[in-house]
């Protein structure tokens, strides 16, 4: 029980350090709750389930809500009070804020924050399923699904290709350092995936180093205030202890498909 009481903690540490961007502004609003959102939140959940069972897929969208909250809390944090919690993230038009970023480190912040939020639940809900695996077998199995499942969707959201978050923080690391690195990390991860997809015959990697390789035609417009080389080393730091920590977590299910 030491370990729920420590992740516990954690998560009131976490909510504690986030109370600007619960309480400031007016209340979050959704965006994507129409007919195209719906179906592609239900065909989720119907393909994930099907794979791997209906607490699989209660377990993704809870995560996904969970990661967007991040970035809506980041925003919030950062002044902007107007906000909105994304059904699908990757839809055009779908942004949580009608006012622009003004920093690269702004940047960062709010990319870094929607796997960032997610960690103490991930680490709560893995103390759970230990604490619980004799008494509560089936909440901690429950448990054990959502702490893994949390973790393999940040972990691959945080692979550093186009246009997963993982990409933005690179690039906006990256561009304080040496900005022609860029690429050439975009061309060695794909080129990595690629080969491994065909090696191992995942398709998942196949995708993923796909989507990758056509970040390549997409130039980043340059914001206003660019990070310092310290708050990159920062920004880097966070984004590695963030990275290797769902990677843990994940990694039950991440070997499957990849």
């Amino acid at each position: 029980m030491i370990s729920v009481f420590t992740a516990t903690i954690l998560c009131g540490a976490l909510l504690y350090a986030l109370r600007g961007g619960v309480t400031a502004g007016g209340p979050v609003s959704f965006s994507g709750f129409n007919g195209i959102g719906v179906v592609v939140v239900f065909v989720a959940f119907v393909f994930s389930a099907a794979l791997l069972g209906p607490a699989f897929g209660i377990s993704l969208l809870i995560s996904l809500f969970i990661h967007e909250l991040g970035h809506v809390l980041a925003y919030r944090m950062l002044g902007h009070t107007n906000t909105r919690i994304r059904m699908v993230p990757l839809l055009r038009g779908s942004e949580i804020s009608d006012r622009p970023l003004t920093s690269e480190g702004q940047a960062f912040f709010v990319a870094i924050m929607g796997s960032g939020l997610s960690l103490a639940p991930m680490v709560l809900a893995l103390a759970l399923s230990a604490a619980f695996a004799q008494t509560a077998p089936e909440f901690s199995v429950a448990m054990r699904v959502f702490s893994v499942t949390c973790g393999a969707l940040n972990f691959v959201n945080l692979l550093p290709i186009w246009p997963l978050d993982g990409g933005r923080c690179a690039r906006l690391a990256a561009a304080s350092f040496w900005p022609a690195l860029a690429p050439g990390m975009t061309i060695f991860m794909c080129s990595a995936m690629a080969m491994a997809g065909l090696r191992s015959g995942s398709i998942a990697l196949l995708i993923l180093a796909a989507i990758g390789a056509q970040s390549l035609w997409r130039k980043n417009e340059p914001l206003a205030e660019p990070m310092s080389a310290n708050h990159a080393l920062i920004a880097l730091a966070a984004y590695a202890f963030t990275f290797a920590a769902h990677f843990t977590s994940g990694w039950l299910l991440l070997q499957i498909y990849f």
